[in-house]
C-alpha cells in the first residue's frame, strides 16, 4: 500500500493550503508513515525477531492460530507487543488493546491496556491505524512500517512497527497483534526463526 493511498485513498496528495486543517494534519502524519521490507528492519529488531515467529507458525495464506503463539517463545520480544482484539458495533470495526508490555507502556506514557485504539492518539495517528489494521485483517498480511510515534510531544520519536493478524478460531481475524519499539531496539537474544 503506498503512502498516497494510505492518506488519501489513491487521490493525488493536494497542495497542503487547499485542504481542510484536519485533513491537513492527516497528511502530515502520514509523511512520516513509510511501509517497508523486511529488509529495511535490522536482523535482531522485536518486529523482525517476530515476523520470522509468525511466519512459522502460518500456514498456506493463512494467518497464524492464537494457541500457535506461546508467549514462552517470544519472552524478549513481549515488552514491545500490542496486542488489540477486534469488536464490530453495528456495521462498525473497532479495536480495543488487550494487552501492552511494558516496553510499549514506557514508550508512549501510558498503559493502552483496556483502552479503544484512538485514546492517547492524535486523530490524524487513529486513522492511520484503523486503515491499516483494517487492511491485515483483509488481506490476512503483516505490514511492517517505518514512522514516528503519533503521540503529541513524542512524534519526534522513529519506531519500526509490524501489524500481524492473528485469528482465534481459524476463520477471522480476531486479534492484532503489533510490535513496536524505537528503531535502534534490540531482542535480547535473537530468536532462531527470525528471516
Amino acid at each position: 500500500m503506498e503512502l498516497a493511498k494510505i492518506a488519501w485513498s489513491s487521490s493525488p496528495a493536494p497542495l497542503a493550503s487547499s485542504v481542510p486543517r484536519s485533513s491537513t494534519r492527516i497528511w502530515e502524519a502520514a509523511l512520516s508513515y513509510r511501509e517497508i521490507d523486511i529488509t529495511g528492519i535490522p536482523e535482531r529488531h522485536p518486529v523482525r525477531c517476530f515476523q520470522g515467529y509468525w511466519n512459522s507458525r502460518a500456514g498456506a495464506g493463512n494467518p497464524p492460530l492464537r494457541s500457535q503463539i506461546n508467549p514462552a517463545d517470544i519472552a524478549s520480544i513481549l515488552p514491545w507487543l500490542l496486542v488489540l482484539e477486534t469488536l464490530r458495533f453495528h456495521d462498525k470495526r473497532e479495536f480495543r488493546y488487550r494487552l501492552a508490555g511494558t516496553g510499549c507502556t514506557e514508550l508512549f506514557g501510558v498503559d493502552y491496556t483496556g483502552k479503544m485504539l484512538g485514546e492517547n492518539l492524535t486523530p490524524e495517528g487513529t486513522e492511520i491505524r484503523q486503515r491499516e489494521f483494517n487492511s491485515v485483517i483483509e488481506t490476512c498480511h503483516p505490514i511492517l512500517s517505518t514512522t514516528n510515534l503519533p503521540i503529541k510531544a513524542k512524534d519526534f520519536i522513529a519506531v519500526h512497527r509490524g501489524v500481524f493478524p492473528v485469528s482465534l478460531t481459524g476463520s477471522s481475524i480476531d486479534q492484532i497483534f503489533v510490535v513496536v519499539a524505537p528503531t535502534a531496539t534490540e531482542c535480547s537474544v535473537r530468536l532462531p526463526l527470525s528471516s
